[in-house]
């Protein structure tokens, strides 16, 4: 097996169980009704609007957005574990990181979604591009966002992300928590 190959293999290992984790549970017995446009619009904003306002830094936009508690899976990017966590702590990590940079722009195009009831699942492209000085970090990537219907609306639950391709210095990655950590003293 080629070099090429291999890789094709993992990725589409990887990114299948990436799905497995962050797939749909059941769809509630209560409501299986097919989705609205409604529904379908909110959701492409909630996903949409999450990437759009934390590039903006506005940070209570951006949770209101989350449900209470947040899966994020980013082990195909950057190895790890999956996590769960509520949606303060997620945002005060991505405090801790995306202020350092001049800026970023998280492009989210191709928003499809799926569901019914309450349970929705939106697939997505990304270009997510992070600029530190003249240095810059961008990641291409599919997203695979999670959501369900509360009484506020609709709120994502889980992320995942399948890395498709980098460009640039992910090392601004560790300049820009530096930079956070430092005005932070």
């Amino acid at each position: 097996m080629s070099p090429v190959t291999r890789r094709q293999v993992v990725a589409s290992a990887v990114f299948a169980a990436t799905l497995a984790a962050t797939s749909l549970p059941a769809l509630s017995t209560q409501s299986t009704a097919a989705l609205t446009i409604e529904d379908k619009t909110a959701i492409a904003e909630a996903v949409a609007g999450i990437g759009l306002y934390a590039d903006l830094r506005e940070w209570n936009r951006v949770r209101s957005y989350f449900a209470a508690r947040i899966t994020t899976n980013y082990t195909n990017l950057f190895g790890g574990e999956v996590a769960t966590s509520d949606r303060d702590a997620l945002i005060a990590q991505w405090q801790g990181l995306l202020p350092g940079f001049d800026a970023t722009q998280h492009l989210i195009t191709n928003i499809v979604v799926e569901g019914a009831g309450n349970d929705a699942v939106a697939r997505s492209h990304v270009r997510a591009t992070h600029w530190f000085d003249t240095r810059f970090w961008t990641v291409g990537a599919s997203y695979l966002h999670r959501l369900v219907r509360t009484p506020e609306g609709w709120r994502v639950s889980a992320i995942a992300i399948r890395r498709l391709y980098e460009e640039g210095d992910r090392a601004v990655l560790a300049a820009a928590a530096d930079r956070v950590n430092a005005a932070a003293k």
